[in-house]
């Protein structure tokens, strides 16, 4: 079995794949747990390789139990990967967005896809037919608009994140919510159609906390594939073990 570990800024989250690459058990703590989590995840199942993928710096006893392993990836640039990667800073490429580029070829080999992310920040990344990742843009996520504006302004409030059914916002908070939400739907359906413009047919993938809202409002033909990160990072530790 393979542990994937994604230790981001605020939050750990872990899978477990058998061998079907189907998941059997998906974690979300706190990342101050993340010692306890593997621990724990490695006690009560047979694994024989893990992969780290880390924003935030994990602990050395959670690095000790991993590096015990048989096969033990830390993800970073210079790790195989089975696409080509022609971002123009590997080294600043956040190990999310490649993780789920991975995913993403895998999913439509030979084919254009475009990738959504809508979590902290909504990034939108494009991966062409021959298996080669672009790059793609980062925008600021939901939240990060509504708590932007009401932190940078006197009287403004912090709305929920909720969608408003209003064209126009008849109160200051829906007037916030269309703005933060809506704003992020219409950027993401014109990348999407200017995409589409420039390249062809494409498929369009989503994931990320706030996928299901925009799901739910956009009329482009969406994917959605909520673990797409954590199969990215899957099929990276695969295509390693069969390196070695």
């Amino acid at each position: 079995m393979n542990l994937i570990v994604d230790l981001g800024n605020t939050r750990v989250k872990c899978a477990i794949f058998n061998d079907e690459d189907s998941i059997i058990n998906i974690i979300i703590k706190p990342k101050r747990y993340l010692f306890k989590v593997v621990s724990d995840l490695l006690s009560n199942h047979e694994i024989s390789s893990a992969i780290l993928s880390n924003t935030s710096v994990p602990d050395e006893g959670t690095l000790k139990m991993l590096k015990a392993l048989k096969n033990f990836i830390h993800l970073n640039e210079l790790t195989k990967i089975p696409i080509k990667n022609e971002y123009g800073t590997p080294s600043t490429l956040g190990k999310d967005r490649i993780a789920a580029a991975v995913a993403a070829s895998l999913r439509f080999p030979r084919e254009h896809v475009l990738f959504i992310d809508m979590g902290t920040c909504i990034t939108m990344n494009f991966i062409t037919s021959s298996g080669g990742f672009v790059g793609g843009n980062i925008h600021p996520g939901i939240y990060m608009r509504l708590k932007a504006m009401h932190k940078f302004s006197a009287r403004l409030p912090l709305a929920e994140i909720n969608v408003c059914e209003d064209f126009f916002g008849t109160s200051t908070v829906k007037a916030l919510q269309n703005g933060a939400i809506k704003g992020a739907f219409m950027e993401i359906d014109t990348f999407i159609q200017l995409t589409l413009n420039k390249f062809g047919p494409i498929k369009v993938l989503l994931t990320g906390g706030d996928a299901n809202l925009f799901e739910n409002w956009t009329k482009n033909e969406i994917f959605v594939a909520p673990n797409l990160v954590m199969e990215g990072l899957n099929e990276i530790l695969k295509y390693n073990a069969k390196k070695n």
